[in-house]
């Protein structure tokens, strides 16, 4: 009985040990963390406020800012590992001795990371450029260009968020870059109908539209002859913030317009005709 409690004695003894030498590097590492995450907050604040004042390039700040958020996490992990007694150096050296897995593990963060130097060094698109990538079909307006991520918000207010790995590797189509863009349409119209009298009309919807710009010559001209339509391809220009409103406009005005001009437009259906058994048409 006594050795037992004497035993018990020693376990109670080791406990205190472990919670006095641990217990408290414990509560002081979260205390750290606690103050170190405020410190970083404050730090990324002040530095914003100085790229806005500087009037650095907004795709290039943010990349920054993201870039030091991680870099200062990383610098309060070390801290925290070196007050929990844990060495930086053996840290480092079991890093170093499974290389191959954490590279094979971190592969797709370094591609993303690599992706997102080379997006600002080649400048394909910026904050607040529409953009279209090809790989997977998404398309919106660049919001935030960070360390592995660019995030697009798309026309009808999703958000999507893409590795920059696969846009750097992805062909991207960027409908910001030049001020103005043109509109391309096809208005098909019934063969019955007058050619002149239909590019006359279509001129007309044209000249009237305030967006439209009047100093690059539009292109009103027969693109094909259909199976039921000869079909009339319509190029204007106008700014690229119009491209849209100009579109559905015209899309609009233009049936508006062959409506009032008894302008045909073709559209498939069927015409039923019931034949009697003499071989007359009753009804059609």
């Amino acid at each position: 009985m006594d050795t037992f409690i004497e035993e018990l004695d020693k376990i109670k003894i080791k406990a205190l040990e472990i919670v006095t030498n641990y217990g408290f590097k414990i509560i002081f590492s979260l205390i750290i963390l606690f103050v170190g995450l405020k410190i970083i907050k404050y730090l990324v604040r002040m530095i914003d406020k100085f790229f806005a004042k500087s009037k650095l390039d907004v795709s290039l700040s943010k990349f920054l800012l993201s870039a030091t958020r991680l870099l200062l996490k990383i610098l309060l992990g070390f801290i925290i590992i070196e007050n929990l007694g844990i060495e930086s150096t053996s840290l480092i050296a079991v890093i170093g001795a499974t290389g191959i897995g954490v590279g094979m593990a971190l592969q797709g963060s370094l591609s993303n990371l690599i992706g997102g130097i080379l997006i600002l060094l080649l400048r394909p698109f910026k904050v607040g450029d529409y953009i279209e990538e090809k790989a997977f079909g998404h398309e919106g307006i660049v919001e935030d260009i960070q360390v592995f991520y660019t995030t697009l918000r798309t026309r009808d207010n999703k958000v999507i968020t893409i590795p920059n790995g696969n846009l750097s590797n992805s062909s991207i189509t960027n409908h910001s870059t030049m001020d103005i863009r043109r509109v391309d349409l096809t208005f098909g119209v019934a063969y019955e109908e007058d050619t002149y009298a239909v590019k006359k009309a279509i001129r007309q919807v044209i000249d009237i539209h305030p967006l439209i710009l009047k100093d690059k010559e539009p292109y009103i001209n027969i693109s094909e002859h259909g199976d039921s339509s000869v079909n009339f391809a319509v190029l204007v220009w106008c700014n690229t913030k119009d491209y849209l409103q100009v579109k559905f406009d015209l899309i609009e005005q233009m049936k508006i317009k062959f409506d009032e001009e008894n302008i045909s437009i073709p559209y498939p259906h069927m015409d039923v005709n019931i034949v009697n058994n003499k071989g007359n048409i009753v009804r059609g």
